[in-house]
C-alpha cells in the first residue's frame, strides 16, 4: 500500500529527480546486491537466458552433428554471451533500476531500503551516499537544496523578480 508522504519528503524527492535529470546527481549500482531474486528490479530471464540459449543449442547440435562440435559450440556460446551479452544486461538492469528509483517516492524508498544503490554528487565524486546505510534524504538536502521548491513558490518568486525588474526599468526610464 502506498504510504502518504508529507510536503518535506515530496520536495526532497522532487529535488532528487531534478538533480538526476540535470546530471548533477548520478546513480550507480552494486550489481551483486541488487541483482538477486528478492530485489524489486530482478528479472530472472536476464540471468538465465545468456547461458541457457547456448546450452540448449549446443545439446541440439550434439544430437544432430556430434559431441565435439556441440560441446565446442556450447563453450564458445557461453563465453561469448558471458562477455558480450553481460554488458547489455547490466545496462538494462541499470535503466530499469533508475526508472524504478525515480518513478515515485515509495518505489525510491523500497529500492533504497533493499540496498545496492549509490548516489554520487557529479561535481564532487568523493561525496556519495550508499544504500541502505546512508540517508538519501539528508544527502539530497545537503547537496541539492536549491531544487527543493514547490512550483507555486517558484512561480511567485519568478513573478516577484520580474516585477522588481520592471520597477527598476521604469525608474531608469523616468
Amino acid at each position: 500500500m502506498a504510504k502518504r508522504i508529507n510536503k518535506a519528503d515530496r520536495l526532497t524527492f522532487k529535488a532528487l529527480q531534478t538533480a538526476i535529470d540535470k546530471g548533477e546527481l548520478q546513480i550507480a549500482l552494486i550489481n551483486s546486491k541488487i541483482n538477486i531474486p528478492s530485489s524489486p528490479v530482478y528479472n530472472p530471464w536476464e540471468v538465465l537466458l545468456p547461458t541457457l540459449i547456448p546450452t540448449v543449442l549446443g545439446l541440439f547440435l550434439i544430437w544432430l552433428v556430434g559431441i565435439i562440435f556441440g560441446l565446442i559450440f556450447m563453450i564458445a556460446g557461453i563465453l561469448l554471451s558471458s562477455n558480450l551479452v553481460k554488458k547489455k544486461m547490466e545496462q538494462r538492469l541499470f535503466d530499469r533500476s533508475k526508472q524504478f528509483f525515480v518513478s515515485d517516492y515509495n518505489s525510491c524508498n523500497e529500492l533504497w531500503d533493499f540496498g545496492g544503490i549509490v548516489l554520487i554528487n557529479s561535481s564532487n565524486k568523493k561525496h556519495c551516499c550508499v544504500s541502505p546505510e546512508g540517508n538519501w534524504k539528508e544527502f539530497v538536502v545537503l547537496n541539492y537544496s536549491q531544487y527543493m521548491t514547490d512550483k507555486k513558490e517558484a512561480v511567485v518568486e519568478e513573478v516577484s523578480q520580474a516585477s522588481n525588474e520592471d520597477i527598476k526599468e521604469n525608474e531608469k526610464a523616468a
